[in-house]
Order: structure tokens, then C-alpha cells, then sequence
């Protein structure tokens, strides 16, 4: 093989690569001008100049546009965390925080080298720790089970060593450039600070003192975000201008609605194996659709566009850490209601059977057990239940042996069948209840109570409470992700109050997305709550109100028509008039 085919077959990879521009690079041109509807923006720097702007104390870096392979790579493992987060903020913040460290670093010195390889491989496995621990964490638990934090404090020192080493690999490709060491230092300042707080904190770490001592964290990964964007914002050097964090952010937005989706065929995956075609069910699951689709189009239609002013830029960045967190609780949500949708209607067909059979008083055991085998088998095999496992045979032979068909012991058999069908309808649903939660009965149940004046139940009563949760997040979620979406649309456009149907399209979102959050008050009325919670209007709900704002952004869009030439000239003498008044 010859020198040059083998040039063209491998590619040597270097030990350390420079992320500065190369002789014979060309200067990547100004972001070009944006039109959004009517109304063109046009912020305060030239077109034509670039922002990373370098002179002999400073060093010019390569400005990519477009995301690498690794990058998305390690983004996939971010992902992998939101299969096991059980909901909590907290945790949640501390992984969006540490993925995006690692972001601000690749959108302006990422290079392709043996050791940046090495180095996401390292970050890698942070979250893949973060995707075991996250299960166990509970700080707020006094006395509980310490272990995994202390894990977690490890791991979040190891990210901040690999970042500084990452950063100082930097520095020394850029070393005599004084403007640039300087930015490069505190960036390594601030992470050393931040890995020995955590050492410290590991070190000083107890099963007592885990229920406070946690909110170090939050505050290091603030502080270290802070310090990062600050730096960007004094030292055009290293600025994001001309980067593509904007792309990173919009990157991690579809894939996690792309795990939203993947949560959703696990929800279908139930009916379907309980065999559940239900209109409700369908009506569920196109619902669901529909509300992952709406939120694909309000962000990527109309914020997924980055702003050129420095400060819009890292204040619209920062706003996708509660953007992403309520987009990730609306779309766990969903799915969640989804698959409590589908064991509610089963529930109600073993309490519409209960109930027939506590009302008819004609029947002989003999023919009580056998409708009730009949039921119980249809129910087993809907529900993929062994009914040895849960001794229905016995049961049924305790019947047929009591005699009499409203004696106290065909009473007590009959409870405990149906008792066994509603514990496997929701160990199938993997719905479980929490032991810390008062068993108080659902109303909705109409059910006769034992000689001891217990509810048989009960049980079921508690696990249908662990929804109220879900019920409150699913509502909130989906209404701050509307309002979100409107805080992203203001700041990616500075010019928008001279724009009153751009105006029209952030007061919509807003009102529809308190409006939904609202109905999470109905919580606090328990009548109120327990209708709609058992109704299969909760999802259609959400998904009608960011419907709605689709469907009235587009008209708004289409009545206002695109800007002409001549309008977009006109605005832009009057900026410059204004400009120089």
C-alpha cells in the first residue's frame, strides 16, 4: 500500500490536540441576520466581525458549528440517568449541572485527541455512576443509607479533575498569551475549589449530618456555572459567541423527548400485553403524542435559536436547566398516568364484579366459586398472574367449603379473591404503595368492610394515593413548560417589544401555562381531585392547552405574514437612528 492511500485508509490520532486556529483558516463569518414573523433582530454587534476576536496577547480558537460525534455520544449517557430518576429536583440538578460543565468546555476548546478521549470516556462513567446512585439518593433522609452519597461525592470530584486537566491542557497550547492564561487560571481556580469542598465534604460526611450537608453541592455547581459564564462574558477570547452551545441545548432537549417517547411505548407495552383497546387507552396514547409533538414544535420553532448578546446568551443557556427539569417531570408524568389510566379500568372491572356479587344473595357457593373462578382466571391471564403464586385455587376451595353463600367465611373468602386480583393488577403495573402514606380509601370504591371494620381495600387505597404526587408535577410540569418556553422566546430576541404579535405569542403561552398549573390546586379539594384523578381527562387536558397555543401561534404567524424587504430596511434605519440619539 503506498504512502498516500495509507493516509487516505488511517488517521493518526494525536496524544494532545491544539484547539487554536491553523495557518490558512479562514475566520468563520458573523451569524447572519434573523427573521422571526414580522419582525427582524438585529443586535448591537457587526455581522461581519467575530466575536472571539485574538491579538498577540490572546490566541484565536477554532469556532465549530456544529456538534462532534463524541459530544453526542457523551450526551447519550446523560440520557441514561432519566430511565432511573425518580423525579428529584435535587439530583436532577446536579447531574444537568454536571453535563453542562462538561459542555462549556467542548463548545470552545473540544478537539479530537487521544487524551479528550480518554477524558470523555472519564465523564462517561461519571454518569453512568450518577445512573446507579441516582436510584438510592435521598439526602433529606436523616440517619438513612449513606453510602451512596458518599459515591456521589467521589464521582463529582473526579469531574472536576478531569475538567482541570482538561482546561490546563488548553493552557498549554496557548502559554505567553497573557489574556488568555488569566481566563484560562480561574476557570482551574474555581473547579479545584469546587473538587476540594467535595473532598472536604466526603471526608466530614455522616449518616447524621447527610440531611443538611448536601446543599454544598447545589451551591459548588452554581457557583462553578457562575463563574464559568462570567469569565465568558468579561473575556471575548473565550466567549461562546461563534460556538454551538446552542446546538448542544437543542440536542439534549430532543433527545430527551426522545426518551419521553421511549417511556411512552413502555406505558403502550402494558396495554397491549393486558390487552387493554380500550377508546379511553387510545384516546391516551395519542394524547400523549401529541403533547410530545406540540412541545418538539413551540421550542424548535421559535427558542431553539440562540441570542448574539453575550448576557442573553448565558442567561438563555441557564434557563434550560428548569426548562429541561419540567420537561422532563411533564413527560414522566405522562407516561405515568398513562400506565394508571390503564390499571384503573382494570380495577374497575373487578369492583364492578364485587360489587354484583355483594349484591346478589340467590347464589349457592357451589355457583358463586365458579363465577368467581371464571372472573378470576380472565383477570390472571389480562394481568400475566400466576394464580398459584396467589393461591387462588385455594381461596375458591375455602368458598366452596364455607356452605353458606352469606355466611361470614364465604365473606371472607370472597375478600380475600379479590384482594389477591387487585395486588396483581398492581404488582403488574409495577404501582406500589408507600408504606409512609395513611391507607385512606378512595371514595370512589364502593365496597363492604369487614366485621373489624377494616377496608379490604385498603391496600389499594394507598398505592391509587402514591398518584396524588403525579397529579401535582404532571400539572405544574406542563404549565411551567409553556411559561419556559416564552422566558427562551424573550430572550433569544431582544427586539421583541417592537413586535406586538411576537408579544401576543408570549402572553399565550403564558396564561395557558398558568392555567395549567393551576389545576393542581384541585389537590387540595379532595372531592374535586379524586373525579378528575379517576377521569380520563388529565392528559387530554395537557395536551389541549399546548395544542391550543400550536395551533394559535400558527394563525398569529400567518395573520402577521412574513417581513418584506422594504419593512425590515425601515426597522433597521430606525435602529440605527435610535442608536445614535
Amino acid at each position: 500500500m503506498t504512502e498516500a492511500a495509507a493516509k487516505l485508509r488511517y488517521r493518526a490520532l494525536p496524544l494532545i490536540a491544539s484547539p487554536l486556529k491553523h495557518d490558512g483558516e479562514k475566520e468563520r463569518p458573523g451569524i447572519p441576520k434573523q427573521t422571526y414573523g414580522r419582525c427582524s433582530y438585529v443586535e448591537g454587534l457587526d455581522p461581519v466581525d467575530s466575536v472571539r476576536e485574538h491579538d498577540a496577547d490572546t490566541a484565536a480558537f477554532r469556532e465549530r458549528e456544529e456538534a462532534s460525534s463524541l459530544e453526542l455520544f457523551f450526551d447519550l449517557f446523560f440520557v441514561a440517568n432519566l430511565t432511573t430518576l425518580e423525579s428529584y429536583i435535587g439530583f436532577f440538578a446536579i447531574l444537568w449541572f454536571t453535563w453542562l460543565e462538561v459542555v462549556l468546555f467542548d463548545v470552545r476548546f473540544g478537539t479530537d485527541s487521544l487524551f479528550e478521549r480518554i477524558a470523555k470516556l472519564i465523564h462517561c462513567g461519571v454518569m453512568i455512576t450518577f445512573a446507579i446512585v441516582g436510584p438510592r439518593f435521598d439526602p433529606s433522609k436523616q440517619g438513612g443509607e449513606h453510602v451512596p452519597m458518599k459515591q456521589l461525592n467521589l464521582v463529582l470530584v473526579v469531574s472536576r479533575v478531569v475538567l482541570i486537566a482538561q482546561y490546563a491542557s488548553v493552557m498549554l497550547h496557548v502559554r505567553g498569551k497573557k489574556k488568555i492564561i488569566t481566563p484560562l487560571a480561574i476557570h482551574i481556580v474555581a473547579f479545584a475549589i469546587g473538587a476540594v469542598l467535595c473532598v472536604a465534604f466526603f471526608l466530614t460526611f455522616t449518616r447524621d449530618t447527610m440531611g443538611q450537608a448536601h446543599i454544598i453541592w447545589y451551591v459548588i455547581i452554581v457557583l462553578e456555572a457562575l463563574t464559568v459564564f462570567v469569565v465568558a462574558g468579561h473575556w471575548r477570547a473565550v466567549s461562546f459567541q461563534h460556538t454551538h452551545l446552542n446546538e448542544r441545548c437543542g440536542l439534549l432537549t430532543l433527545i430527551i423527548l426522545g426518551e419521553g417517547i421511549i417511556m411512552l411505548t413502555i406505558s403502550t407495552n402494558y396495554m397491549v400485553q393486558g390487552e387493554n383497546f380500550s377508546k379511553g387507552m387510545i384516546a391516551q396514547i395519542i394524547s400523549a403524542v401529541l403533547i410530545t409533538y406540540f412541545v418538539y414544535m413551540l421550542y424548535f420553532d421559535q427558542t431553539a435559536r440562540a441570542p448574539r448578546n453575550p448576557h442573553l446568551h448565558h442567561a438563555w443557556a441557564l434557563a434550560h436547566f428548569p426548562f429541561h427539569t419540567a420537561l422532563v417531570l411533564l413527560l414522566e408524568g405522562t407516561s405515568r398516568l398513562i400506565t394508571w389510566r390503564n390499571a384503573l379500568e382494570i380495577a374497575y372491572q373487578i369492583f364492578e364484579r364485587y360489587a354484583t356479587i355483594l349484591a346478589d344473595n340467590s347464589s349457592s357457593t357451589s355457583v358463586l366459586a365458579q363465577q368467581i373462578s371464571n372472573f378470576s382466571t380472565g383477570v390472571m391471564d389480562q394481568v400475566h398472574a400466576d394464580p398459584v403464586k396467589y393461591n387462588v385455587t385455594g381461596y375458591l376451595t375455602a368458598l366452596q367449603q364455607a356452605g353458606d353463600a352469606n355466611g361470614d367465611e364465604a365473606k371472607a373468602a370472597v375478600y380475600d379473591i379479590f384482594i389477591v386480583l387487585v395486588n396483581a393488577t398492581l404488582k403488574f403495573f409495577k404501582i406500589d404503595a408507600d408504606p409512609n402514606r395513611p391507607r385512606v380509601h378512595a371514595r370512589w370504591i364502593t365496597t363492604r368492610s369487614s366485621d373489624d371494620g377494616s377496608d379490604p381495600f385498603a391496600d389499594l387505597g394507598a398505592a391509587l394515593q402514591v398518584y396524588d404526587l403525579v397529579f401535582v408535577y404532571f400539572f405544574i410540569a406542563a404549565g411551567l413548560t409553556l411559561v419556559l418556553t416564552a422566558v427562551l422566546m424573550v430572550l433569544n430576541r431582544p427586539g421583541l417589544r417592537h413586535c406586538k404579535g411576537d408579544w401576543a405569542t408570549v402572553g399565550l403561552r403564558v396564561v395557558v401555562g398558568v392555567g395549567l398549573a393551576l389545576v393542581a390546586v384541585m389537590n387540595k379539594n379532595d372531592t374535586s381531585k379524586e373525579r378528575f384523578l379517576y377521569s380520563p381527562w388529565m392528559v387530554p387536558t395537557v395536551m389541549l392547552g399546548i395544542g391550543l397555543v400550536v395551533v394559535l401561534d400558527g394563525v398569529l404567524g400567518w395573520a402577521m405574514g412574513p417581513v418584506t424587504e422594504e419593512e425590515g430596511k425601515e426597522r433597521e434605519e430606525e435602529k440605527g437612528r435610535a442608536q445614535q440619539a
